[in-house]
């Protein structure tokens, strides 16, 4: 019963398995899964093909009989040509690729048949996989969920900012940074200033310290503490900013958040 079970299991993307797996064998039972898939679309593929096809065949051999006179046209209908019945009776070859492609039950044997095959094959190459469409559906659902969660925590984060506002570059000592030689306060986080980074300026390069967050009367701000880079050090990436031409000396009033 759990391998049964484990075999539904296995049709989930493969990112919900290693939870499941604490009690059940989905990997084990991925080739199943995929073969039964597989021989599920030829249960419902198989005979409704074999209808469809009887169906365009007959159709055809109405229009033949009553193009050549062997059966009376129907009540209202337009006499057939043998032209039009001819072409009926050709184009019934090809039916097999028109049920599969083009009728809803052909489509989802088809896609059951060939995504069977590809899962039963897949744990051949130790790469087990669930069912591609729920794959699919549960990959959009997550980047959808992270795009959201992330725009929340901006805004989250904004409201606690408060309104942006210029740059303000201040002394180490002032900014309680004693070890930085000036200290960038921004409103804002800024993108690519990470530890390690290089600032260039208008006069010096600098090397980005651990960047603080602190709160003051007037909202959140980031603090970067900057130092002069050696002249021996190599740069790989540089990151251009503008210093204000003047850098304040008052000292940064710190405040505990307001309580949510």
């Amino acid at each position: 019963m759990r391998f049964i079970v484990a075999m539904f299991a296995a049709i989930l993307p493969r990112r919900w398995w290693p939870p499941i797996e604490r009690h059940l064998p989905v990997r084990q039972a991925a080739v199943m899964s995929g073969i039964a898939t597989f021989l599920l679309a030829i249960a419902i593929g198989l005979p409704a093909f074999l209808a469809f096809a009887q169906a365009n065949a007959g159709r055809a051999i109405d229009m033949m009989l009553e193009a050549t006179g062997w059966r009376s046209p129907t009540t209202g209908a337009s006499p057939v040509s043998v032209e039009a019945a001819q072409a009926s009776w050709v184009g019934g070859f090809p039916a097999i690729f028109v049920f599969a492609f083009f009728t809803p039950i052909g489509l989802l044997a088809t896609y059951l048949a060939f995504t069977g095959w590809f899962r039963a094959i897949s744990p051949v190459f130790d790469d087990a996989r669930g069912d591609p469409l729920l794959t699919m559906i549960d990959a959009v659902a997550l980047r959808w969920r992270g795009r959201r969660d992330e725009r929340r925590a901006t805004e989250a984060r904004h409201r606690l900012e408060g309104e942006e506002v210029a740059d303000r570059v201040m002394s180490g000592a002032s900014a309680g940074i004693p070890g930085a030689e000036i200290v960038v306060v921004t409103s804002r986080q800024k993108a690519g200033w990470v530890e390690g980074a290089f600032v260039i300026t208008q006069e010096k390069w600098y090397r980005i310290g651990s960047p603080v967050e602190r709160h003051t009367p007037n909202g959140l701000r980031t603090l970067y503490p900057l130092n002069v880079v050696g002249q021996m050090e190599v740069l790989r990436k540089g990151i251009r900013y503008v210093l204000p031409e003047t850098i304040g000396d008052k000292p940064l009033q710190s405040h505990p958040p307001a309580a949510e």
